[in-house]
């Protein structure tokens, strides 16, 4: 079920084919803060390639937040390397793009048309051809009836809904998700779950998410990377792909070995193994 990170044999990887998109090698990062240096992630190594699905799971705290905007290019590793299709000096681009869990990620001012079509326009895509993008990329979120409606006269779910598809009408080689569904009731994330997976699965666009549900984790994910310690490090790689029934039994394993990590993790916390 599970493989060490970093390890993983191309021919094999679910989800994915060819040389990795993303390869995260001995990263370190931390914060300084008025206290002194404060590490957030000790030491991280795993690869993304080409249409997977990786999913970062951990407690909070965790560090997951923070290799996710390494790897955006919102921070810079202490130590170790971000490389994402060839390149390790990175900077926030449309190649990978970010929805985090904030509801209003949007721009107040513009109508949902307008929110999508303004991240095209600032790639260069000519007015009426941005328009037209964001239209379609809104109608497959089923936000067709509501293309000049403005974010306040949305639910959250209908916003968050307004930010993936803004982030897929960019095209990303990489779609950067930071717990996106977290603040949102259960019957809507559910639906949001499922209509990312068919996204996902329709565009083939990489996946890089972040959350602590476990049950969330093994739904979209091909791959669950379990994260740890403190300051983090990576403590396991496990293959999840195809499980979509809770009930299965390959479904309860994987959910079974999932809480035993982060149960132990929990219990070595409270122990002060970390401290």
């Amino acid at each position: 079920m599970s493989q060490t990170a970093g390890a993983t044999d191309s021919a094999t990887t679910p989800g994915g084919s060819g040389e990795p998109l993303l390869t995260v090698d001995r990263v370190a990062i931390g914060y300084h803060q008025p206290q002194g240096y404060v590490p957030a992630v000790g030491e991280a190594t795993f690869e993304v390639r080409q249409g997977e699905k990786v999913i970062l799971l951990g407690p909070s705290g965790c560090g997951k937040s923070t290799l996710l905007k390494a790897v955006a290019g919102f921070l810079r590793p202490d130590s170790g390397r971000v490389v994402f299709d060839g390149r390790a000096d990175l900077e926030p681009g449309p190649d990978r793009a970010v929805v985090f869990q904030e509801l209003d990620q949007l721009f107040p001012w513009r109508t949902v048309i307008g929110n999508v079509a303004y991240a095209l326009r600032a790639t260069g895509t000519p007015r009426a051809e941005a328009r037209r993008q964001a239209g379609e990329q809104l109608t497959l979120m089923g936000l067709d009836h509501a293309l000049d409606r403005y974010p306040h006269q949305l639910s959250g779910g209908m916003k968050q809904r307004v930010a993936i598809a803004r982030a897929f009408a960019l095209a990303p080689r990489m779609l950067l998700m930071d717990e996106p569904f977290g603040a949102l009731d259960a019957q809507t994330r559910g639906r949001l779950q499922h209509e990312l997976a068919e996204l996902a699965r329709r565009t083939r666009a990489s996946l890089l998410f972040v959350t602590h549900s476990i049950d969330e984790a093994i739904l979209l994910g091909d791959r669950v990377i379990v994260l740890g310690g403190r300051p983090s490090r990576v403590r396991d790689d496990v293959d999840v792909a195809g499980l979509e029934q809770p009930d299965e039994e390959r479904f309860v394993q994987a959910r079974r070995h999932l809480r035993g990590l982060l149960a132990s993790e929990e219990e070595e916390a409270a122990h002060g193994v970390f401290d």
